[in-house]
Parts: structure tokens; sequence; C-alpha cells
């Protein structure tokens, strides 16, 4: 019998993209899934549309009102039962053979901790803007975790990517919990942190899914904020591992190049009206360019 993978989804007035979503998760040519949704409290009727779905894989929870993202992320992920966890945000879309992919990645590396995979970018209306994003400086195959941490900091940018490119080992995902919100707009990283230095992570320098923009989006809207607070993850780092000055310097350097190419992403993305959705949510992701 495969391994069981459940792929756990925060949800908070996740409506529209949500439909497109549960679609691309019920496709995956993997079918030893359970397909968690957390619902944090929206108003949108998300809850309502997860209670017509017929499918026995899929399961949901519901959070009070005032749950957190941070805190909604962790009550989905604890209620994984796979020994892998993917977490997808509501908004996103996985290839049909993400998940079959990524399980045969860790599985080949019995030592990693982690699986990523770079994504696409597409706009509001699921149209393509960006192909194969991500694992900036990273290659194919095994490579030890607290290395890769190490290039996110010296790149300046998350190279691991949102939740919906990587598949956790669930026993290293579960040690790091909580997910925190201290710094908002590197939630994701800063789980990634604590998860990698535990073994090895494996590379795939493909795309497996796509990340949505949209007014639903993080930090289509927040270059500036964004910067911030990379450069205060950046610092945090730095606390907790030997940097040179000329490997500062150049961290520093990159984190700025990202930010105005974001910024001039933004702009662009902006003027060509690829933000429009028609559902509006409270939380900002990073367009990782």
């Amino acid at each position: 019998m495969p391994a069981l993978v459940s792929v756990v989804v925060p949800v908070f007035n996740g409506m529209p993209h949500l439909e497109d979503l549960v679609s691309s998760l019920t496709s995956q040519t993997y079918e030893n899934l359970e397909i968690v949704f957390s619902e944090g409290g929206g108003s949108d009727g998300s809850l309502d549309y997860l209670k017509t779905l017929n499918d026995p894989r899929i399961r949901f929870i519901e959070q009070p009102l005032g749950t957190s993202a941070a805190q909604n992320w962790t009550k989905a992920t604890q209620a994984g039962t796979g020994e892998f966890i993917k977490l997808v945000c509501q908004d996103d879309l996985l290839a049909p053979e993400a998940i079959e992919k990524q399980v045969n990645d860790l599985e080949q590396h019995p030592k990693a901790v982690m699986a990523i995979a770079q994504r696409d970018i597409v706009d509001a209306k699921g149209k393509l803007l960006y192909s194969r994003r991500g694992c900036q400086k990273l290659e194919d195959g095994a490579m030890d975790g607290a290395a890769a941490l190490k290039t996110a900091y010296l790149q300046g940018t998350n190279v691991f990517g949102e939740p919906l490119a990587v598949l956790f080992r669930k026993a290293p995902l579960l040690a790091a919990m909580p997910w925190t919100d201290d710094n908002p707009l590197v939630l994701d990283l800063s789980c990634y942190e604590k998860v990698a230095p535990q073994g090895h992570i494996v590379v795939r320098r493909e795309s497996i899914g796509a990340f949505r923009v949209s007014t639903s989006s993080w930090s289509t809207r927040l270059a500036k904020e964004q910067l911030a607070q990379f450069i205060l993850w950046q610092h945090q780092y730095e606390d907790h591992h030997e940097v040179t000055k000329s490997q500062s310097k150049q961290a520093k350097r990159n984190v700025r190049i990202q930010t105005l190419l974001r910024r001039g992403a933004y702009s662009w993305l902006r003027i060509r009206g690829n933000f429009k959705s028609e559902s509006h949510h409270p939380h900002e992701r990073d367009l990782g360019i």
C-alpha cells in the first residue's frame, strides 16, 4: 500500500478559487490521499461549499472566529495523519502528478525531510504569467537542508517557495510546529528554517503547480514591508549562524535586488489588471519573483 499523504488546506474566505483548488487535488494521480480543510471562521460561503463535497478522501474541521492565519495553518497541519504532509493555500493549484513526483523524491532519499520544486505563477483568472519560478541557485537532487537555508539567506528570497511547492515528512514538520506569524510575510520560510536543518532536502527543478496572484494573494501590495521583514529574518539568521562580512553584504544587496524585481512585477501586473479577483482575503503572500 502506498504511503498516505495528507494535503491540508487552511481556508478563510476562499471563494471563488477554492473550487479550482479542490478540482486539482481530487485529480491527483497519487491516490492514497487524505484532504483536510481547516475553515478559519470566514463568511463568504467557503464552509457551505466544503460541506457539499462528496469524496471519501475529504474531511474538514472548523476553527472559531478570530483564528489567525498561523493558528489555522498549525491546526490544519496537525490534523494530517499521513506519512507525508503538504500544505496548500486556498487559491493555489497542483499539477496532476505533483504529489506522485514528490513522494517518489522523498522515498528515493530516505534522509530527506522535505521535497521542494518550482512552480508557475498565474493571475486571478488562471492565466500563466511566469513559469518555473523558485529554487534559485539550487541544483536538482538531494542536498543538505542547512545549506539550502543559507542559500535563501544569501539570495535574499525564499528559494524553497510557497508551501504548495513543498512536501514534508510528517515527523520533522510536526516537530517544528507551530507555524508563527511574528514575521508574517516570511511565515513559510520561518517554518522551513526549523525543518530543513533536520536532514536533507530534495530539489526538483520542474514546476509542480501554480501560485495565484490576485486580490486574495499575500504581498501583491506590500513590497516595502516584505523587504523589512526579510531583512529582519536575515538578521535573525545571522544571530544563529556563522556568516562572514562579505556574505552579509551579499545577502543585503540581493534582498534589495529582489525587492526591486517584485515592485516592477507588481506594477506591471496591476497595470494589466491581473490582480482583479472576485473575493478578498485579509492576509498577504509573497509573489516570489
